[in-house]
């Protein structure tokens, strides 16, 4: 099953937030004649945690991997004490991963 990147984000953030989250969701897509306002690499879900820890989450359909400013945004929230989750599919389902268990 191929869940869409919509899906994956609203499933995230709905589960996140019954978890004590507070998240917000980030679209950089140029629109019109608006640009991006964001720089590259930012995660699509931000917030932080009930215990003010900031949480940055990225959707990731099967097949698509993470950019490298993508790589290099998260890596530096986690080593900053930052909360890092990769919404993806696992198995037909939605799935949360943690940035500890990634590999590359």
């Amino acid at each position: 099953m191929d869940i869409s990147a919509n899906d994956l984000t609203k499933w995230a953030k709905k589960n996140l937030e019954y978890a004590g989250f507070r998240l917000n969701r980030v679209n950089n897509i140029p629109y019109g004649k608006r640009k991006g306002t964001i720089q590259k690499g930012w995660a699509d879900l931000q917030g932080y945690s009930d215990k003010g820890i900031y949480a940055a989450i990225e959707v990731k359909k099967i097949g698509d991997k993470l950019s490298l400013e993508q790589r290099e945004r998260l890596k530096d929230i986690y080593e900053c004490g930052g909360i890092v989750y990769i919404c993806t599919e696992i198995e037909t389902k939605p799935a949360l991963v943690e940035w500890s268990k990634m590999k590359f």
